[in-house]
């Protein structure tokens, strides 16, 4: 059985706030123990998601940190909880300080197809 997608539209201005707000979510999920370090390989970490992101010109000190979501994992199963978690501190306080530096403090989204009555 195959998944349905759903499409969201992001104005283009708001794009780098989204996905901030998005990458701050997930790694702050994975940090608080939420969700597993796995989590990053099938989230941030897939080229389907950041190499579009990539070609848009999004910050590479913030790609890279969507390419080292995939090897949390790896990281904590090699070097124990404590190597991920400096990693993620590290990674949550880049993206943290990309997000304050926008001057706007809010994005615009929707979904295609929905009309708000």
């Amino acid at each position: 059985m195959s998944e349905e997608t759903i499409n969201l539209e992001i104005v283009s201005a708001s794009r780098d706030a989204l996905v901030l707000c998005l990458a701050l979510g997930t790694l702050e999920a994975m940090r608080s123990g939420v969700w597993p370090l796995k989590a990053g390989i099938w989230t941030l970490g897939r080229p389907l998601f950041w190499e579009p992101l990539q070609r848009a010109g999004l910050p590479e000190e913030v790609l890279d940190i969507f390419q080292m979501a995939d090897e949390l994992d790896a990281l904590g199963k090699l070097a124990g909880w404590p190597a991920a978690e400096v990693e993620l501190d590290r990674m949550l306080g880049i993206i943290r300080r990309h997000l304050e530096a926008l001057p706007d403090k809010s994005w615009q989204a929707g979904w295609p197809g929905y009309d708000v009555v």
